[in-house]
């Protein structure tokens, strides 16, 4: 197994693709490419098509996935807001590929067996999969959930392609094929594991919380008191620090396994607080939720999601060991405009996999699972590492 990665931010998108393409190439030198993922800004007035069927003719025809990213992530940087390609390109050997299209309307079919012949892969195996939904078209909230039961062990990465801000403004990519809408991917089986890392960069304050009235997405009460009232009474035991960061980054954690005695940073799926209602007392949370779930109030800044990260790495066992190449799908709110700095992200993680190939990009959502179970996730970077199954 072999991996390679390059980026350009060359202005013109022609001179950019081949750029990229050369220079993967000639890190795979006789290793022939088997798959490719490409991700380039849509700032670049580009022939989509013309570009994408270039770089397959340039590493010989591999199976090649890719979208627009508002931000593009190589291997050793972080492009935000500035034309910007990345391409990822990796021999596997004793691995075999299923790239797959979904059009919206086919999430209306709820038969295991068009799924099954869709994507190619039988349900008694154990796949990897990476995901790149198209945001304003594909109802990732019915397809994650649909692919997880038909591949109970499935681990899934990916990210929510990005860079316009209404339908139509997006591109997929699927080999010589080039999409506004739905979503494309590739599941893999055969000698390749996939370790996953996500880092939601929050840190819980205060006490947990048992979840024990609500309706859909609306927290009406926490331990028997309003939730409004019980999050006021929480933010005055917080000490200054906290209370600041409250004010204006403030979400919620869901505790993904109630099993455990204590929970922790990592134990917890993020979610965002929507909006109040002072009237009733409650609480609007980014996704459904249920009586008898333990929940606890969290925080985010820099020095949060940096601690984070390079926790999440170390518990994960993110090593040069243990990652032939990897992809990296970073929410469009962190980067300079939470750290103050460029390629953040990207620094830490070369030091911990020692400089392997990475690309990626920054999303409208990321893929990853937490506890076990794949979600879509913001603020997030979701990293996915592979390496031959069998070493």
């Amino acid at each position: 197994m072999q991996f390679a990665s390059a980026m350009t931010d060359l202005s013109d998108p022609v001179q950019a693709t081949k750029s990229v393409a050369e220079q993967v190439a000639g890190q795979l030198k006789d290793s022939p490419a088997d798959a490719a993922f490409w991700f380039a800004s849509p700032l670049y007035k580009a022939d989509w098509g013309a570009h994408v069927r270039h770089i397959r003719q340039a590493l010989g025809s591999p199976l090649l996935i890719g979208c627009t990213g508002g931000g593009i992530i190589g291997p050793d940087r972080e492009l935000e807001g500035a034309p910007a390609m990345s391409l990822v390109a990796a021999h596997l050997p004793r691995v075999k590929l299923h790239p797959f299209s979904i059009k919206p309307d086919d999430l209306e079919q709820t038969e295991a067996g068009f799924w099954i012949e869709k994507l190619g892969v039988a349900d008694t195996e154990q796949p990897i999969g990476i995901l790149l939904p198209e945001p304003f078209s594909c109802d990732v909230m019915t397809l994650i959930p649909l692919l997880t039961r038909l591949y109970p062990k499935l681990p899934l990465i990916g990210g929510l392609a990005s860079g316009a801000n209404q339908r139509g403004g997006n591109r997929i990519f699927l080999n010589d094929e080039v999409m506004e809408e739905g979503a494309v991917g590739m599941l893999m089986t055969g000698d390749i594991a996939l370790q996953t890392v996500v880092a939601q960069g929050c840190r819980p304050i205060g006490r947990t919380f048992i979840i024990t009235k609500a309706e859909g997405n609306t927290l009406l009460e926490l331990a028997g008191v309003p939730a409004m009232e019980a999050l006021q009474q929480l933010f005055h035991t917080l000490p200054p620090q906290d209370q600041k960061l409250a004010q204006h980054a403030l979400l919620i954690g869901i505790v993904m396994d109630e099993r455990k005695a204590k929970f922790d940073r990592g134990d917890f799926l993020i979610r965002n607080l929507a909006g109040m209602d002072p009237e009733s007392g409650a609480l609007v949370v980014g996704d459904q939720i249920q009586v008898g779930q333990t929940v606890q109030f969290q925080v985010r800044d820099a020095e949060s999601s940096r601690e984070d990260l390079k926790t999440v790495l170390k518990e994960g066992g993110a090593s040069p060991k243990t990652a032939a190449g990897g992809l990296l799908f970073s929410c469009l709110g962190r980067g300079q405009d939470l750290y103050g700095e460029p390629n953040h992200d990207i620094k830490i993680i070369q030091a911990a996999i020692g400089g392997k190939p990475v690309g990626g990009f920054f999303c409208n959502g990321e893929i990853g699972p937490v506890s076990g179970r794949n979600f879509v996730h913001g603020f997030t970077s979701s990293l996915g590492l592979f390496k031959p199954r069998t070493t």
